[in-house]
C-alpha cells in the first residue's frame, strides 16, 4: 500500500514541479486567507470595480450565459455577473477557503452564483462548458501561466470568450514595485507576451487593450506601498488595466445543449 490511509499522496509520490506548484498556492492561500480575516479584501471592490465594471459592459453577456470567474476575491464581481446572467450561472473559484465562505456569505441571496475551491491550473469542472471566462487581478499569481491557459481553454465551451483583466503587466512601470510585496512569485510579462501565451494555447483573435480608470483620486488620498504619491496614484489609472481577450474556436456544427448544470469534476 502506498501513500496515506485517506488516500492522499505521500509527499514523496508527488513530482517536483507539482510540490512547487502546491507550495507555491499554499503561501498564496495564506496571503488571501489573512486579507479575508482583515478585512483588506473589502477594499479590492473599491480598488477594482471602476476598470471591472467597464469590462463587463464589454463581454456581450447572454442571459444564460455560464461564467467561470478565477479569483473572486468576495464575490463581488460575480454578483455584478449574475444579475446579468439570471438564466444562467456564475461559478467562482479561488483558492482560500476564507474567501470562500466570506463570497458565500455575502452571495446568499444569489441563486444562480456558486464558489468552489479550486486552482487555475486544475479546474474542478467539466471540459468545454462555460461561455464566458473571467479573471480579475489573479492571472499574474498563477504558479504556470502556460498551464492555467492550456486549462482555461479546456473548460471553455467551443465558442466560448475568456476575458482577463490586470494591472501588474510590463507597460505599466507603476506597478512594478508590488511583486516586493508577495511572498510568492508572480508574473511580469508584456502584453504581447500575454497575447502569444494565449494563442499557443488554441484561442484565436486573441487581442489587447487597455482599460484606464478615469475616477479622480480623492483629495484625502493617504499614500502606501500600492501607491506612494498621490502622483503615482494617477499616473497608475492612466496607464488603465491590461486586458486580454480571445475565443476558443467554435464547432463546426451547433453545440450540443448542456444537460447538467453543474458537472463537478471531482479531483483526487
Amino acid at each position: 500500500m502506498s501513500g496515506y490511509p485517506d488516500g492522499r499522496n505521500h509527499p514523496s509520490m508527488i513530482p517536483p514541479s507539482q510540490q512547487q506548484r502546491l507550495q507555491h498556492e499554499e503561501r498564496l492561500r495564506h496571503r488571501f486567507n489573512h486579507w479575508a480575516t482583515s478585512g483588506q479584501i473589502a477594499e479590492m471592490e473599491t480598488w477594482h470595480a471602476p476598470v471591472t465594471k467597464q469590462l463587463i459592459d464589454r463581454m456581450d453577456l447572454q442571459s444564460d450565459d455560464r461564467i467561470l470567474e478565477i479569483g473572486f476575491g468576495d464575490g463581488w464581481a460575480a454578483r455584478l455577473l449574475s444579475v446579468r446572467a439570471p438564466e444562467g450561472a456564475v461559478v467562482g473559484i479561488d483558492l482560500a477557503d476564507e474567501l470562500i465562505a466570506a463570497a458565500r456569505a455575502r452571495s446568499i441571496d444569489c441563486h444562480n452564483v456558486l464558489f468552489v475551491p479550486g486552482s487555475a491550473e486544475e479546474i474542478p469542472w467539466a471540459e468545454d462548458y462555460f461561455t464566458r471566462v473571467l479573471s480579475i487581478e489573479s492571472a499574474y499569481y498563477w504558479h504556470s501561466p502556460e498551464s492555467a491557459v492550456r486549462e482555461i481553454f479546456r473548460v471553455a465551451a467551443w465558442g466560448g470568450k475568456v476575458f482577463i483583466l490586470m494591472c501588474f503587466y510590463a507597460e505599466n512601470p507603476y506597478s512594478h514595485h508590488w511583486k516586493e510585496y508577495v511572498p510568492a512569485e508572480i508574473h511580469l510579462r508584456s502584453a504581447d507576451e500575454w497575447k502569444e501565451l494565449f494563442t499557443l494555447a488554441g484561442f484565436e483573435n486573441v487581442e489587447t487593450d487597455r482599460i484606464p480608470d478615469n475616477t479622480p483620486v480623492p483629495a484625502d488620498f493617504i499614500p502606501d506601498v500600492h501607491w506612494r504619491s498621490r502622483e503615482e496614484k494617477e499616473a497608475f489609472q492612466k496607464e488603465g488595466a491590461l486586458l486580454i481577450t480571445g475565443r476558443k474556436p467554435a464547432m463546426s456544427e451547433p453545440e450540443p445543449p448542456v444537460s447538467i448544470p453543474n458537472p463537478l469534476r471531482i479531483i483526487n
